[in-house]
């Protein structure tokens, strides 16, 4: 029965999940964005982080939206650890800063402390970044580590205090010709069914969770289109092109975008927008996600001068790193200023 429901409700699923799990309204999403990157110009601001870096010299590694769950069938990060873990072992080793850009777990669907349980490696992964390369903020899946007492209650055996955690974060380079800013956030602003947590949570908890755990759907499937498809991921860029000197970095979708899919050379690519695909302003990425249904992971790599869509894959030999899109920054500012004509 089980396999005959899976066949017949894959497809339905997944479309409400990419389709009405989210529906963002232009003016409040620029509003939310706008509200927090201004917040960077308060002095001792809680909400953001600004990170002063030369990043024709420092490593980043940026991922986003693991879910980690309680191995249950409803669990979607369970068939990513490995690739996860293994892949924060080899920025570990290389000395990257870790950016954990928010949804690391998965709060509507389960407790923390069935979570906590379920992750200690990845959580001592995570944690051997301390204490001075990583950073981590909140999403709407785990919007409970926006309070304080609850990052010092239950987070405390899991990583060293105190341990802030951050709306956003801005990385502030002055390495190359304009001083170009990357702000990252986890991209939930504006988004109406994560403002309605109250009955969001309710629906996840009560009808969506139980579905899923019976049928062992993962609704996150392989993404092998790098541009700007997703609505949300659409506005978020619209707000992005608008800012000088700016790139956005975000999560949520679950959906990769490189540079606003401007480099990206793919048959399918047909961009929403109403313009020709070189004359979109590279000033938008999303990292992706690390709970794609067939075990991979993406994320978003700046490395000595350079940024990179990456994804983590296994096959026979173990956890592999794939570069899948990469541009020098320089080149980037500078195609950010002098937009093509």
């Amino acid at each position: 029965m089980r396999k005959l429901l899976q066949y017949l409700l894959k497809k339905p699923l997944t479309w409400i999940g990419n389709n009405l799990s989210a529906s963002p309204k232009k003016e409040v999403v620029y509003r939310s964005l706008n509200r927090l990157y201004e917040s960077s110009k308060k002095k001792r601001s809680k909400r953001i982080k600004i990170i002063q870096a030369d990043l024709s010299q420092s490593d980043f590694i940026i991922f986003s939206d693991q879910h980690k769950g309680n191995r249950s069938g409803a669990d979607d990060f369970a068939a990513c650890e490995k690739n996860y873990t293994e892949a924060l072992k080899y920025y570990h080793a290389k000395k990257f800063t870790f950016i954990n850009l928010g949804d690391s777990e998965e709060l509507w669907k389960f407790t923390a402390s069935q979570i906590l349980e379920a992750n200690r490696d990845c959580f001592a992964a995570e944690a051997a970044f301390q204490p001075h390369h990583y950073y981590k903020t909140f999403g709407n899946h785990d919007i409970i580590w926006k309070n304080k007492l609850d990052v010092n209650f239950l987070l405390k055996n899991y990583f060293k205090m105190p341990l802030p955690v951050y709306e956003g974060i801005l990385l502030r380079d002055s390495s190359i010709s304009n001083l170009m800013d990357i702000f990252l956030t986890h991209g939930h602003q504006g988004d109406l069914m994560s403002d309605n947590n109250a009955v969001s949570t309710w629906i996840v908890a009560h009808l969506w969770m139980p579905l899923q755990r019976y049928l062992r759907i993962n609704v996150n499937s392989p993404s092998r289109d790098f541009s700007l498809r997703n609505r949300h991921n659409i506005m978020m860029y619209e707000w992005s092109s608008m800012q000088e000197n700016l790139l956005l970095v975000t999560g949520h979708t679950h959906n990769p975008v490189f540079a606003s899919g401007r480099y990206f050379d793919h048959p399918s690519n047909n961009i929403p927008l109403d313009t020709d695909q070189q004359l979109l302003k590279p000033s938008y990425f999303n990292t992706g996600c690390c709970c794609f249904s067939d075990g991979d992971i993406t994320g978003i790599e700046i490395s000595a001068g350079m940024i990179r869509l990456v994804k983590w894959y296994d096959d026979e030999n173990g956890s592999r790193r794939m570069v899948l899109e990469e541009i020098s920054l320089k080149k980037l500012c500078s195609d950010l200023n002098h937009p093509a004509q």
